[in-house]
């Protein structure tokens, strides 16, 4: 027996082979796998690759035919498949679904025609974070004033993602003085729109395809039609849109751990007499192998558990469990890159390695969308509510 690169990805997580979402994900997965390591060193998206989920139709699979069609379970079993893959192309897709989820919370009308878009292949960009405002959202600066029928937005924006390839971009503007939970207030920007400039790129550690920077907003006019819900439901549909997309980044972290799984796999055990010294003379190795093997199922069975129980319910993951998702699977998928870069040496360290890049992509994907710091707090701070309080008596 030999462990194939489909198996070693595959191993132990059962049900892949039976699930059509799945099965048509790793198809385009597959399709994806040959330009990443590229897409990684020239830090932009391959055109080709852009075109491919248009013309493969992720963007309808993970947006669905209507309001509502697609779960979290499916957005995250596509996200997951494309992260083996490539992390900067699953990490666009998630960034998608999260202006996606925020403007379906706010009720909003004409949001239907907007993620028509979306399906289409409008790309867009989250708006939130701020240089001196990152966990802290109510310390954002950006304001937005009233003039007429017009909204003005002034400030500045971080660590945006998709900044200049954005067709629109989803802005978060401070439209009161106070600092509460209804002081702030979301907007839709598009691109071109005057005074909004992007005015530097990240040059990254990792996701490098990711093109990540800064906004500058200077007076941006907006008509009053662009408030996405109500003035002042801004923290809440942060908020609210956090406990959906921090299970889709755990979703990207599950991939990389599987792809760096079989990286490892591939390595450790190439061929059957590979394999049996695992078990024999080499059980140490074997062990640890194992080890990882059983952490990764570990964090398969809590991504699904979490976003599968949420589509069943109807309801939006509590705070505590998507932050549990979000900072098992990415510390999973750093411990198992790990190993890998590990096992690799010093090819990991060359330009093109896949072990290095799934190590970079893990370590940025631990402080991505919160760091898994800020994750725990999140957990800490719900200790006492229900949800959390009998963890040795109730289902949890």
């Amino acid at each position: 027996m030999t462990i194939s690169e489909p198996e070693a990805r595959s191993a132990g997580l059962d049900g892949r082979a039976a699930d059509p979402v799945r099965a048509q994900a790793e198809a385009v997965a597959a399709l994806i796998r040959p330009y990443a390591e590229r897409m990684d060193e020239q830090e932009a998206f391959a055109p080709e690759v852009l075109e491919m989920l248009t013309s493969k139709a992720v963007w309808r699979n993970v947006h669905g035919e209507h309001l509502g069609a697609a779960g979290l379970g499916r957005q995250c079993r596509w996200i997951e498949a494309i992260a083996t893959s490539c992390t900067s192309t699953a990490v666009l897709v998630q960034s998608q679904l999260t202006v996606a989820h925020t403007l379906e919370l706010s009720g909003t009308a004409g949001v239907e025609g907007l993620l028509e878009g979306m399906r289409q292949g409008v790309i867009w960009g989250w708006g939130l974070t701020e240089p001196e405002a990152g966990s802290d959202i109510l310390g954002m600066t950006t304001t937005a004033r009233r003039e007429g029928s017009d909204f003005v937005i002034g400030g500045s924006k971080r660590f945006i993602s998709n900044a200049g390839m954005s067709d629109y971009y989803l802005v978060f503007a401070r439209t009161s003085a106070e600092r509460n939970s209804r002081s702030l207030s979301a907007f839709v920007v598009p691109a071109a729109t005057p005074g909004l400039t992007v005015t530097r790129y990240e040059t990254k550690m990792g996701l490098r395809a990711s093109r990540t920077g800064d906004l500058s907003l200077d007076e941006v006019r907006v008509p009053a039609s662009a408030l996405v819900g109500e003035p002042g439901a801004g923290f809440g549909l942060a908020i609210n849109t956090l406990r959906w997309s921090r299970p889709l980044i755990g979703a990207v972290s599950l991939g990389v751990a599987r792809g760096a799984f079989a990286e490892l796999a591939s390595r450790v055990a190439p061929d059957a007499s590979a394999l049996r010294r695992l078990g024999d003379e080499e059980q140490g190795r074997g062990h640890q192998l194992a080890e990882l093997l059983l952490q990764l199922t570990a964090a398969s069975a809590l991504l699904y558990e979490v976003a599968d129980r949420a589509d069943s319910e109807g309801v939006l993951p509590a705070m505590w469990r998507a932050s549990a998702a979000k900072a098992f699977c990415s510390d999973t998928a750093m411990r198992i890159a790990g190993a890998a870069v590990e096992l690799a040496g010093l090819e990991a360290a060359a330009d093109g390695s896949r072990p290095g890049r799934y190590f970079r992509d893990a370590k940025v994907l631990q402080i991505f969308e919160g760091t898994n710091q800020i994750q725990k707090n999140a957990i800490v701070r719900e200790l006492l509510d229900a949800d959390v309080a009998h963890l040795g008596t109730a289902r949890v």
